[in-house]
């Protein structure tokens, strides 16, 4: 997986207090924490976040520089955003090495085209990430799956997934990823149209009637 970088500036204080005090001069304040080091309180320009996120969101690896002179390698591990605007308002990064293992979600890429949907079945995409564990440096971008040889009432679970050696997926290995679905077909009554069982329904009643007159004779 591609790297990234970050450039972050050193802050002083934490707290609530000082992380608005950030936020009003338009910079996005943060944490690194882990491998039993002493946090670092950060802030950071927008804009080199969203360049993380179009790389490879959350999951990529990053190289930070810290003012001062210091880098770090991290991963972000948490980020809050305000619940209107959805805007970042802050930022955790956690610590990683290249060959420690790490757990993390990475997306699914459908590849291909399903016979079963050119049939008129319907693609439903169930699980759309994987949780995976692997070394910090092998993350993936995305994990491929063909999807060429479905066909209706087809289906792709979690266990017939191949990926690299090393790598494993915590998900159960029965949840299904993809499938094929047959279409669905209603029948609807034509307007002002008798179903069948109703119109024979009073020969019954008839029938019924002619046997009593016939008992009271």
């Amino acid at each position: 997986m591609e790297q990234a970088k970050l450039d972050v500036e050193m802050r002083q204080g934490r707290g609530k207090g000082s992380a608005r005090a950030v936020r009003r001069s338009g910079l996005i304040p943060g944490i690194v924490y882990g491998h039993n080091q002493e946090p670092i309180t950060i802030q950071f320009q927008e804009h080199g976040l969203r360049r993380i996120f179009h790389l490879g969101g959350e999951n990529i690896l990053i190289n930070m520089n810290i003012s001062g002179g210091l880098t770090e390698t991290v991963m972000i591990k948490e980020i809050q955003r305000d619940p209107v605007s959805r805007r970042v308002i802050h930022a955790d990064f956690m610590r990683v090495s290249l060959e420690e293992r790490v757990t993390t979600h990475i997306p699914v890429v459908l590849v291909g085209n399903a016979p079963g949907v050119k049939e008129g079945g319907v693609l439903e995409f169930l699980l759309r990430e994987l949780r995976i564990e692997c070394q910090a440096g092998q993350i993936p971008e995305h994990i491929e799956v063909d999807i060429s040889s479905l066909g209706i009432g087809d289906q792709i679970r979690v266990g017939d997934i191949k990926v690299p050696e090393g790598m494993v997926i915590h998900d159960d290995s029965a949840t299904i990823v993809v499938t094929v679905a047959s279409p669905t077909v209603i029948k609807e009554t034509e307007e002002g149209a008798v179903p069948e069982d109703l119109e024979k329904e009073p020969e019954v009643i008839r029938e019924r009637r002619k046997e009593e007159e016939e008992e009271e004779e």
